[in-house]
């Protein structure tokens, strides 16, 4: 009997949080309903050992990549192979709170409309942060997100506000923990392996948004994200953002607009110093050439 769920964890020198996660799976959800695939993004041979030899003994799949091949690249590698009717796609720096992931799988069973899924995110802290995100483009990059929530709450509900008790239907949620059908996930062909690092869930749920699909939080059930505990902030990373960014606005926005959101972003970078180190990509438009995946 297949698995209703299958849950797919990356792994890149971080043995330590990935085991924590899988962990609170095993506390929270009930036997027999679920399988764990952990993709070892090619990390450094101690990592690796020390996640395999606490996982022995587990009806656990690992597999290992020769190459770090990113976010999405590593992922798609666990959904190839995946078994369950629903994929569920966790970071390694999350940790279940309670049995989150039963009650979105009847979620998306009940409302076909839903292709993704997430849970109200809460912080080391226990406190709820945001857990969905609005449209990115020039009317973001000018006014923020407070401006727009005020003036058109119906269209940019309040990311900030207290714990929401009802479902919301969002331009696109969480990457830490995203919920799919999988016969959907497969229908948009998953995630845009040419992106390396950031911004693989607004793509994939704009993507979802072309076949009229909705992405949803699920706000009445919570899980805990360490955030940036398994992504350090440091220079290429921050660089990669930026590559991402304007990657996925160029796929999803016309050439005019495009042009206009980009010209914003380098003028918002050069009253910051610190990264005009960016610029250079930005402005010779290098774009994926400059991405971590060739470093």
């Amino acid at each position: 009997m297949n698995p209703k769920v299958s849950i797919i964890i990356l792994n890149y020198n971080t043995s330590r949080l990935t085991l924590n996660c899988i962990n609170s799976i095993h506390k929270y959800l009930p036997n027999g309903t679920y399988e764990i695939i952990v993709v070892d993004n090619a990390s450094q041979e101690t990592d690796y050992q020390h996640l395999t030899e606490n996982l022995s003994g587990q009806e656990i799949t690992i597999i290992r990549n020769k190459i770090n091949s990113g976010f999405g690249a590593g992922n798609m590698v666990g959904a190839n192979i995946a078994q369950g009717k629903y994929l569920c796609f966790l970071n390694n720096d999350t940790e279940l709170l309670e049995d989150c992931i039963s009650p979105l799988c009847n979620y998306l069973k009940e409302n076909p409309q839903t292709g993704c899924i997430t849970p109200q995110q809460y912080n080391k802290h226990l406190k709820a942060v945001p857990s969905f995100n609005h449209p990115i483009g020039i009317l973001y990059e000018i006014l923020g997100n407070d401006i727009p929530e005020r003036l058109c709450p119906a269209r940019y509900p309040k990311r900030k506000k207290k714990v929401y008790q009802f479902p919301i239907h969002a331009s696109w949620i969480n990457g830490a923990f995203m919920m799919f059908p999988s016969e959907v996930f497969f229908k948009i062909k998953g995630f845009d392996t040419n992106i390396f690092l950031y911004y693989e869930e607004y793509d994939i749920c704009t993507r979802l948004s072309y076949h009229n699909y909705q992405s949803t939080v699920l706000p009445t059930y919570r899980f805990l994200h360490l955030q940036g505990e398994s992504t350090k902030v440091y220079a290429l990373a921050y660089k990669e953002r930026f590559i991402s960014k304007l990657y996925v606005y160029k796929k999803h926005s016309n050439f005019l607009f495009y042009i206009i959101y980009k010209w914003i972003i380098i003028i918002k970078l050069c009253f910051h110093f610190r990264r005009w180190y960016i610029l250079p990509t930005i402005i010779l438009g290098k774009g994926l050439s400059q991405s971590m995946r060739h470093k």
